[in-house]
């Protein structure tokens, strides 16, 4: 509609035009050296639409050639999405068949285009060669190398691994999975220092979350025997506590409690009164009782409450917090001894004391630690999950 408007009000100009000339003829004299030339205004604009007519028709076969041109890029064009397509669906589909079939028209389609011809047979194909050739192009040596990176560790060739990371993290500082991968393998092999190194480069880019990050570099500093700067990075985590506590006894009290305020965990509580195992049970007991003041109604804090009143033979107190346990929680293995050990020692009642005993085998291990990525439970911590091998994932519960 619109091109029709102005079409029409274009004709009405001219109309309008042409009338206004046939009213005013008029004349015009062009000089040029020794040449004259006298003509009517119509005649000049005449000859001048003329000239416009006559380019115009000279222009037809450089448009012609123009628009066979671009059709033939638009059909090319549309091969190469046509084909894209198929590899996606193939990949999808995980039709090897059609897939084969497609690495032929690939190499006939984009025979010009090197790099965008090897990703799509490496979406089809992901051989060890295709990657190769990936990492030997600057445009795709990136790809490459993740691909032969994951190809070395799936075949447990760590340390080929590790080198093709460490070559690619050398020239790419600022690639998330990248640094990920790299202090993945170096934990797996087991190299410390590199890692710390690795993990410091992660702070820069936020890879990690910040308690994720102070976790692992805890971790890290344990393994590199520096169990002070590790227990003052993460006090929450017990195992930094527990070897800051053995390498430095005198500081050991005051680290012990740091580390139950911010995560009361039972291997910290049991560390706590070992402190104190040469004084007598009552005196360990009131010790106790200002230890795990600042987490009332936790389940440690039951537990260790009960065990501590149970060694100073406080039957009361102890059947109490076995109680108060049992009524917020679920049966686990410590409260089922402790149980038993309870009515045989307060009531001597070995029959009472037997039906704990036979509880134990139903009851849930106290399993203080879980990873975090595969949310598998233990009651020993570790610096690697034993399931997943992530580092650094054992979460005090």
């Amino acid at each position: 509609m619109k091109k029709v408007l102005i079409f029409l009000l274009f004709a009405l100009v001219f109309i309008l035009l042409s009338l206004w000339l046939v009213d005013h003829p008029g004349t015009i004299t062009v000089s040029w050296l020794d040449y004259e030339i006298t003509t009517s205004v119509a005649v000049l604009l005449a000859f001048i639409a003329f000239i416009f007519l006559v380019v115009y028709i000279l222009r037809i076969p450089f448009l012609f050639v123009r628009w066979i041109r671009r059709s033939l890029i638009r059909q090319k064009q549309k091969r190469r999405e046509n084909i894209m397509l198929q590899v996606l669906n193939a990949i999808a589909a995980k039709d090897e068949n059609a897939g084969k079939t497609l690495i032929k028209r690939i190499d006939k389609t984009f025979s010009s285009n090197t790099s965008l011809n090897l990703l799509l047979k490496t979406l089809l194909n992901p051989t060890p060669e295709v990657f190769q050739k990936l990492s030997e192009s600057q445009e795709t040596e990136l790809a490459g190398w993740k691909g032969l990176i994951d190809i070395e560790q799936k075949n447990g060739n760590l340390t080929a691994a590790l080198s093709l990371c460490e070559k690619a993290l050398d020239k790419y500082k600022n690639i998330p999975w990248l640094i990920q991968k790299t202090l993945q393998l170096q934990t797996l092999t087991e190299n410390w220092e590199n890692a710390l190194k690795t993990l410091h480069l992660s702070r820069k880019l936020n890879v990690f979350s910040d308690l994720c990050y102070k976790t692992q570099e805890a971790t890290l500093l344990l393994k590199l025997d520096k169990p002070l700067e590790a227990f003052n990075i993460a006090p929450w985590l017990p195992q930094a506590a527990l070897d800051a506590s053995k390498a430095y006894p005198k500081k050991a009290p005051r680290i012990l409690t740091f580390a139950w305020e911010k995560k009361p965990s039972w291997e910290v509580y049991k560390a706590y009164t070992n402190l104190f195992s040469k004084e007598d049970a009552l005196s360990r007991y009131k010790k106790i009782e200002k230890f795990v003041a600042k987490h009332p109604g936790n389940k440690i804090t039951y537990l260790a409450l009960a065990d501590s009143a149970l060694q100073a033979k406080l039957w009361g107190q102890a059947k109490k917090e076995l109680d108060d346990y049992l009524a917020a929680y679920t049966l686990t293995m410590p409260v089922a001894t402790m149980m038993a050990f309870y009515e045989q020692e307060a009531h001597h009642n070995t029959k009472e004391a037997q039906k704990w005993v036979d509880k134990m085998k139903i009851a849930e291990p106290l399993n203080s630690f879980s990873c975090s990525k595969c949310a598998y439970t233990s009651d020993v911590w570790s610096p690697t999950c034993p399931i997943c091998n992530e580092f650094a994932s054992m979460e005090a519960l």
